[in-house]
């Protein structure tokens, strides 16, 4: 199935099971109903095994390929797309990783239907880089325990992919979802993406095979991994975008009543609400681009990983979502000039594009990645990713 042909049945397939991710969007988000069988049909599909390898049973899909899924999948429901992040990071990092048992096992289940839930950030801690979850050596095994919050998707994993140091050295510990020890709580209150399962996961005393621990040693592969990362974040807000410039059009296309300061009577043939709408799309578009100029980008590091791509797939991401995030917030809020007041209905669910905007875009603050992209073209100082930072200011310390 690692075929050109092979590939477009899968994404015909996929293409299939997108286009029925939208109609119960509303009513998942506001009944808290997980979006658990979207998830395993896309699964099912192949939409997890796309970046995996051909040697291991996928298609090796480009990341550009996988920008126009990811997009298509937030336009249906962002949640969803959001969810497939951590699998998506835990692919990428394993096509980096040397041959060795975890990796073939792991690529292979990928393959096969199987999905990756992360878990790195803690809530005790003052930032991503001072983790308390460790390890314990335990004979010829480790010992995990720990607590982890921001664990989107994990809630919905086979496999969990932990953060953790040791001996100062950032880890990735792999253990299966259902291993003893293992809690996953579905405790995310955020006002959007609701149903990520962004919550809290805890380990106490998970077993842990030492040829599942992933150590983080490339520098280039982890600039590449954060660019990454960012990257299905910022395809999530243009799928976001998207879906705001699709139900704004069908909104206006429904409308029977005018306001008295309008200039016709028909909202359909309004100039200034079909600017409104026309400015929308155009912003959904401008946000589709720039995820796919990134995507080509990361492309081009892969076919030739070097330090100089490292550090422009670093500065495009930062670039894409200081942009996207500006995007899809004025979008969300400019769907509301051409609705009218019939659109704040609390039943139509059209605020969750505002709120699932908001919050995708909270989770890599803009301002800093703007910082970054302005320290670069000011002072010419090259950007890092956290994993490259935090160990270079731990080398600094040991001196």
């Amino acid at each position: 199935m690692g075929s050109v042909d092979g590939l477009q049945q899968r994404l015909a397939a996929i293409a299939e099971v997108i286009a029925g991710l939208g109609e119960e969007a509303v009513a998942r988000d506001a009944e808290h109903k997980l979006p658990s069988d979207q998830l395993s049909r896309l699964l099912e599909a192949g939409a997890g095994a796309l970046r995996v390898p051909v040697e291991f049973g996928g298609h090796d899909a480009s990341v550009r390929v996988l920008a126009e899924v990811l997009i298509d999948i937030a336009a249906g429901d962002s949640n969803v797309a959001q969810i497939f992040r951590g699998h998506l990071g835990l692919t990428e990092i394993l096509r980096f990783a040397p041959a060795g048992v975890a990796r073939t096992r792991l690529l292979r289940a990928a393959a096969d239907g199987e999905f990756f839930g992360p878990a790195g950030a803690e809530l005790a801690t003052p930032n991503l880089t001072a983790l308390v979850t460790g390890l314990v050596r335990d004979g010829d095994r480790y010992l995990l325990s720990g607590r982890k919050y921001y664990t989107t998707g994990s809630l919905y994993a086979d496999w969990l992919n932990v953060l953790v140091l040791d001996d100062g050295e950032f880890v990735s510990a792999i253990v299966p979802r259902r291993s003893a020890g293992v809690t996953i709580i579905d405790d995310w209150d955020g006002f959007g993406q609701r149903l990520t399962a962004s919550g809290t996961a805890v380990f106490e005393a998970v077993p842990v095979d030492p040829d599942y621990l992933l150590r983080h040693h490339n520098p280039l592969a982890n600039d590449y991994m954060e660019a990454f990362y960012q990257f299905v974040h910022s395809a999530t807000q243009a799928g976001i975008a998207r879906a705001i410039a699709t139900d704004l059009a069908a909104l206006v296309r429904g409308r029977t009543r005018s306001y008295p300061l309008a200039p016709t009577q028909e909202p359909a043939a309004d100039p200034q609400v079909l600017q409104i709408v026309g400015t929308v799309w155009s912003k959904a578009y401008s946000a589709r681009a720039n995820v796919l100029q990134l995507a080509d980008t990361l492309d081009a590091f892969q076919a030739a990983p070097s330090a100089r791509r490292a550090a422009q797939a670093l500065l495009e991401s930062a670039a894409t979502q200081v942009a996207n995030t500006e995007l899809v917030g004025a979008a969300a809020w400019q769907f509301f000039d051409a609705g009218s007041a019939t659109a704040v209905k609390s039943g139509l669910g059209l605020d969750r594009h505002w709120r699932n905007a908001r919050t995708v875009s909270s989770h890599n603050p803009a301002a800093y990645k703007a910082s970054l992209i302005g320290d670069h073209a000011v002072n010419a100082r090259a950007p890092r990713s956290f994993l490259n930072s935090a160990a270079q200011a731990r080398a600094d310390e040991s001196r």
